[in-house]
């Protein structure tokens, strides 16, 4: 449609607009003088933005850290002659060559990086690869005084390798043992003799003449008067369910039971799984029997005392609710708890203490919105009796079959709990002679589900983990958090507002998305910890499924 200014007021006053617009002065952006890199790393083909190889920057120098093989344990090479690197660079800076294309990193190459007021700097990219010279665990086995075989765990801190003694032991016949790569060597055979009478070198070698010189020694370990030494979370393992450990069952693979020396993962209608609790490696497979079927080994989880159980799902496995006891990984399935009940229960449950002495068992009520659980009780060794009592949390429900709760003694069915449900997703601490909440975090974001939770006390501290769960093939979740409970229970540990966060998973690092797998429909993952016989470890376990399995130790010593 035209328009006819008829008005010559109006045709004036729009030639002024014109005018005015055509004569404003353009602004221009001054342009960023940095050219510096801030991160790099390397990864290659198919395997998108993982951060498989780190990088150091030193001066002008780029050294890639490149391991031999990878997955480090298996044998498949790397071929450093086709890598990708990624790198993180001031916004209207350039980089050549392209960080698009592949890199051949067989000999030292120039990367350039131009920023946006034309200053060059150029750095020299050098792959050092290089086979695992890393100790994992080391065992000293002697026979004592008396003649009685005894064993110690070493606690391996840097390039030391140890051995905590009381003063004035008598060690004859003594040995070694260790877990190394295996593709590396030691200086010392594996179970050979050794003598600790003073501090001995131990030396690591690998391919692509890598070697680690490490000390042997026997110390007076001492530990911190409470709680786990900052910066002492280390990742022993994160193994992918398909890939490493042959779990070709998509979804199905729900629950962890942390027994001390194994980790089994239950996968529905399969055997269980476990793996060495230190390597992650896989070690045999649980035969279950009559219990293995879709819906009767829906879940299992472990007491204090390592002795393994497994759950059916009820109503869907009929309208017994059954909890059998496995008492160790070559062990049978044996009936522990069964239950008639017109309730649906069984897909988490929690153990705290040891069923062979004390404990107390809690398991939700699932299917419609809740805030109900059912608890037994074991008194000395005894089921005081096959029908539990129910249980109602004040103030606090979940649905869509997602909640967990333990407590925290395994004596005191009065004593606190903690309790996590979707999609409230607020860890709480439930105070057990009313029901009602003491203490609570703030609300994970309830796109992703919140549904296990794990609590135990090590070196006079207490302590808690949960997990975060993405469901989706969007967003970001696939976390898991080990909090503190009297370091400060408040806060959102998502974004580090938690006094008492001591560890989190990096978001998203181990789930489906990480590993490749199908979307966790399910929502499902889990957490365990453990402590080592010589109270100085504490181990964290969890897994996401059709994601990672991992393992991350803390330790105590005061290395002061």
């Amino acid at each position: 449609m035209k328009r006819l200014y008829r008005s010559p007021l109006t045709f004036l006053c729009m030639f002024g607009i014109l005018f005015a617009v055509s004569c404003q002065k353009v602004e221009y952006r001054d342009r960023y003088e940095k050219n510096e890199i801030s991160d790099i790393y390397a990864t290659y083909d198919g395997k998108g933005r993982e951060r498989l190889f780190e990088a150091r920057i030193v001066d002008d120098k780029i050294y890639i850290d490149v391991d031999y093989y990878y997955p480090i344990d298996s044998d498949n090479e790397v071929d450093i002659s086709k890598l990708y690197l990624r790198a993180t660079v001031p916004s209207d800076a350039t980089v050549s060559p392209s960080l698009s294309e592949l890199w051949d990193l067989t000999t030292p190459k120039e990367l350039t990086v131009t920023a946006g007021t034309g200053e060059v700097r150029k750095y020299t990219v050098i792959a050092n690869k290089q086979g695992n010279t890393d100790v994992t665990s080391a065992t000293l086995t002697y026979d004592d005084e008396g003649g009685s075989p005894q064993e110690v765990t070493a606690i391996i801190i840097d390039d030391k390798i140890n051995f905590s003694l009381v003063p004035g032991t008598v060690m004859n016949n003594a040995k070694l043992s260790y877990v190394i790569n295996r593709h590396s060597t030691g200086s010392i055979p594996n179970e050979g003799s050794v003598d600790l009478s003073t501090a001995q070198p131990f030396v690591v070698s690998s391919v692509g003449d890598a070697s680690r010189a490490y000390t042997l020694q026997v110390i007076e370990a001492v530990k911190l008067a409470k709680g786990i030494r900052p910066g002492s979370a280390k990742v022993m393992f994160a193994k992918k369910l398909k890939d490493d450990l042959g779990i070709m069952t998509d979804d199905v693979t729900g629950g962890i039971a942390a027994t001390g020396d194994y980790v089994v993962l239950n996968t529905r209608a399969q055997n269980s799984v476990y793996i060495d609790a230190f390597t992650g490696t896989k070690v045999g497979e649980i035969e279950l029997g009559a219990v293995k079927g879709n819906l009767k080994n829906f879940y299992t989880t472990a007491d204090d005392a390592g002795n393994i159980f497994v759950c059916n799902l009820t109503q869907n496995d009929g309208n017994v609710f059954n909890i059998w006891k496995i008492s160790s990984v070559t062990g049978t399935p044996q009936s522990f708890i069964s239950w008639t009940t017109t309730g649906a229960y069984g897909r988490k449950f929690s153990v705290i203490g040891n069923v062979n002495t004390n404990a107390i068992i809690t398991v939700p009520v699932i299917n419609a919105a809740s805030s109900s659980f059912a608890r037994w009780q074991i008194v000395n060794g005894s089921l005081v009796s096959q029908t539990p009592e129910m249980v109602t949390i004040s103030g606090y429900s979940w649905s869509n079959n997602n909640a967990d709760m333990i407590y925290t003694s395994p004596t005191d069915v009065t004593s606190d709990y903690f309790a996590i449900g979707y999609s409230d997703n607020r860890l709480v601490k439930v105070n057990g002679s009313t029901n009602t909440i003491m203490s609570e975090l703030e609300k994970l974001g309830s796109n992703f589900i919140a549904n296990t939770v794990d609590y135990i006390e090590f070196n006079n501290a207490k302590f808690v983990a949960y997990n975060h769960v993405n469901s989706f093939s969007w967003g970001s979740a696939d976390q898991v958090f080990l909090i503190d409970t009297e370091g400060g229970f408040s806060g959102d540990p998502s974004a580090g507002t938690t006094p008492g966060l001591i560890w989190s998973a990096e978001k998203g690092k181990y789930g489906r998305s990480a590993s490749g797998g199908v979307v966790n429909g399910n929502g499902t993952g889990d957490v365990a910890m453990t402590v080592s016989e010589n109270g100085f470890y504490l181990y964290l376990y969890f897994m996401f499924t059709n994601g990672y399995v991992v393992g991350v130790q803390f330790d105590c010593v005061d290395i002061q």
